[in-house]
């Protein structure tokens, strides 16, 4: 093909078969992306064979749990994605200057931050400004920090990293330390107080080995010249870790913040060691580039004044 002929086929492209095209290879299955995109699973195929047609490439190949980026996706997408962001930034601004009091916060956030900043800012900003939607992903930094420089995030919610890597603002909002609980009417709860090395005896609730908590607590135990529990749960999710402490004999070491509030009401208690472990700042990161939109700015306005509560 001619290069005249690839320039030609470029300007032919449309908006909506890249937003399709995007949705397929960042969910990676044609039917997630017609639910995404409110269409129905043929249309999205046709639009994504049409893709094919007009750049004259391969981009997926289908597999029996959905498809797989071929090279020549993986550099689209790369390619797109900060198109596809600075588009919906441009909508919510223009929202802005409408007067109108709509607008959409995409937040990504992290386990430090999802048990009590984030819902508790959600609900105030969802009391003051009904019509703004909040999109909200959990996952890890190596996931939401990408995410965030193409502009497919607003903003990132959590214990803020060492080294965020270029283009990345953080703002810190308070600092937070790591306190072992367990189920109020655990077995530990009917004694005055308790040895470090009588907590090998329960199983443990754990981050993964990529997480810096999990560094935190392997260090609590090495430290003090103990083996590091054998008996582990690897989670990140907290609900699941509540859950799993509700109903079990598991200890976890967890944010001070997100535990005192289920302390108070009864579902957590303290284990009774006199030990706190620093956690880190808890705050927020955007992109340097470029400002927030209306509805994130308030947003983020909204999240320092429930973090300056901590």
């Amino acid at each position: 093909m001619m290069p005249d002929d690839h320039l030609s086929r470029i300007r032919e492209l449309k908006f909506k078969q890249l937003l399709v095209f995007e949705r397929v290879a960042t969910l990676g299955s044609m039917h997630k992306a017609a639910e995404a995109v409110h269409m129905t699973q043929p249309n999205v195929v046709k639009i994504v064979r049409q893709l094919e047609e007009l750049l004259d490439v391969t981009l997926f190949e289908r597999h029996s749990k959905g498809v797989r980026l071929t090279v020549f996706a993986e550099h689209l997408l790369e390619r797109i994605r900060p198109m596809l962001g600075d588009a919906r930034a441009m909508s919510e601004e223009l929202t802005a200057l409408r007067g109108g009091e709509g607008g959409l916060v995409a937040v990504g956030t992290l386990i430090s931050a999802s048990a009590w900043l984030l819902p508790e800012s959600v609900a105030v900003m969802k009391q003051r400004h009904p019509k703004v939607g909040l999109v909200i992903q959990e996952a890890t930094n190596d996931i939401l920090f990408p995410m965030l420089r193409v502009g497919e995030l607003d903003v990132i919610l959590g214990r803020l990293p060492e080294n965020p890597g270029e283009g990345v603002e953080t703002h810190a909002i308070y600092q937070d330390e790591l306190m072992i609980v367990a189920r109020a009417n655990h077995p530990l709860s009917r004694q005055p107080g308790c040895a470090v090395s009588d907590l090998l005896d329960y199983p443990w609730i754990v981050p993964s080995n990529a997480s810096p908590v999990r560094k935190q607590v392997d260090q609590f135990f090495l430290g003090r010249q103990l083996p590091i529990p054998d008996n582990q749960i690897v989670s990140l999710s907290m609900l699941t870790n509540l859950g799993i402490l509700a109903r079990s004999d598991a200890l976890a070491m967890l944010p001070s913040v997100a535990a005192r509030p289920l302390i108070q009401v009864g579902v957590l208690f303290e284990v009774p060691i006199h030990v706190r472990l620093p956690f880190g700042t808890i705050g927020y990161s955007v992109r340097a580039d470029r400002p927030l939109v209306p509805a994130a700015a308030t947003f983020v306005q909204v999240l320092r004044e429930v973090g300056a509560r901590a």
